[in-house]
């Protein structure tokens, strides 16, 4: 899952009593429309209740609960995050390709860092406590709850588009170097990740020497993250 985080320069059109279409411009997420029926705070889509179906018939409903787990653990770490700058949540929608959480509110860009990061460190904690309840009752789903924490955490961290590890590189980059060059850098490392990802799909490709899926996977994930830049 991605999550999106809003928090500059907001322009709000009312476009009839019954719509509410919101758009927002940040010099890193560059244009997000998002549109909600009136005081729906929670918008579930027919795209992720279809991914959701596909999980549970590939994998099983043990894993798919596992997933959600880790899912949800790293959303609670980043609304925490938020709960604790200040910041309020206009609306959450769950999509085919992840969560988007749209908040409302101005944050200085250490602060942005924070709640980018806050979701791998939610992740980080609970590989940590599934790690130390499964050695003392030792059952599949902490194992499984373990492992997928620990590769939902790693996979979020990479520096690439509107992921947990690309905002916090530019957040923190803008602190620094001011949101220019912050781009500039942002530019490089989403080229240098998009390489990585390619690399290792093709790699998957050759040693199993037909299995396109790593692959498949990798472009999926550098379009959808690059989509929202």
């Amino acid at each position: 899952m991605k999550t999106l985080y809003i928090t500059q320069d907001r322009q709000v059109d009312i476009t009839n009593e019954n719509e509410k279409r919101v758009n927002i411009t940040h010099d890193f997420y560059k244009k997000v429309n998002i549109t909600s029926a009136q005081n729906q705070r929670v918008n579930i889509t027919i795209g992720f209740l279809l991914l959701l179906s596909a999980v549970t018939f590939l994998s099983g409903f043990r894993l798919t609960l596992v997933v959600l787990t880790a899912a949800g653990v790293h959303e609670l770490g980043h609304l925490a995050a938020i709960w604790l700058c200040g910041g309020k949540v206009e609306g959450v929608r769950l999509g085919a390709c992840g969560a988007e959480i749209v908040l409302s509110g101005r944050f200085s860009y250490l602060r942005d860092a924070l709640i980018a990061l806050s979701g791998p460190l939610a992740g980080g904690l609970c590989v940590f406590f599934a790690s130390a309840l499964g050695s003392l009752w030792p059952c599949a789903f902490l194992r499984e709850l373990c492992a997928v924490s620990a590769l939902y955490t790693v996979f979020n961290l990479f520096p690439l588009g509107s992921m947990d590890g690309g905002r916090a590189l530019y957040a923190l980059s803008a602190h620094i170097f001011g949101p220019d060059t912050a781009g500039r850098i942002c530019l490089i490392s989403d080229i240098l990740s998009a390489l990585a990802l390619l690399a290792a799909g093709a790699a998957v490709l050759f040693v199993t020497r037909g299995n396109f899926s790593a692959l498949i996977c990798a472009v999926f994930v550098i379009i959808m993250c690059c989509k929202n830049r």
